[in-house]
């Protein structure tokens, strides 16, 4: 179902939510995610420097609530990396997650990269499935180790890539919606 669902950048009035969200899921994927939230970083400062470089963060807008987000941040060489995907589990299953990438490959396409880069651990199936059904192609695979606090973490990690080309049939589509 992705009916009365409205892609659209990011606002101020949606920050307090989209932080919130972001620390419960990274919360709820303890296999999939540094648990140490200042590891990652504030979001929000986040996609104030991607936007100054011609990438965002997108929300999922629904029943008048942000039920996702996802962030596209450039990259040397005219690459972009889809990072930060992030589905309220409420509202997981529903297509948003697939609504928000495709929204995030039209952004890519429209402030000209030419690749599109992620990574996700090897645990998140769900996500995983999601990238290669829209195109996505796995180009390694490796242990991502850091120490958080301390104390090495490790996990295994998958690298993905989508080419952006003109006559790509997901980039025709995602360019005549509304995204």
């Amino acid at each position: 179902m992705t009916g009365d669902i409205i892609i659209r950048p990011a606002t101020s009035e949606d920050f307090d939510v989209v932080r919130d969200l972001y620390h419960r899921s990274v919360k709820s994927n303890q296999k999939g995610f540094i648990q140490d939230l200042t590891f990652h970083g504030c979001i929000i400062e986040k996609m104030q420097h991607w936007r100054e470089a011609g990438g965002d963060l997108l929300v999922a807008v629904t029943d008048g609530g942000v039920a996702g987000f996802g962030g596209l941040a450039p990259q040397e060489k005219a690459r972009a990396e889809l990072c930060k995907l992030h589905v309220d589990s409420r509202w997981q299953r529903r297509g948003i997650g697939r609504l928000l990438v495709t929204g995030l490959i039209c952004h890519a396409w429209k402030a000209g990269f030419s690749e599109i880069e992620l990574h996700v651990t090897a645990t998140q199936a769900a996500a995983i499935a999601l990238y290669r059904l829209l195109g996505f192609r796995e180009t390694g695979r490796n242990l991502f180790t850091a120490s958080v606090l301390g104390e090495l973490v490790s996990f295994d990690t998958i690298y993905m890539s989508f080419p952006i080309i003109g006559d790509n049939s997901l980039i025709s589509a995602a360019a005549s919606s509304s995204v």
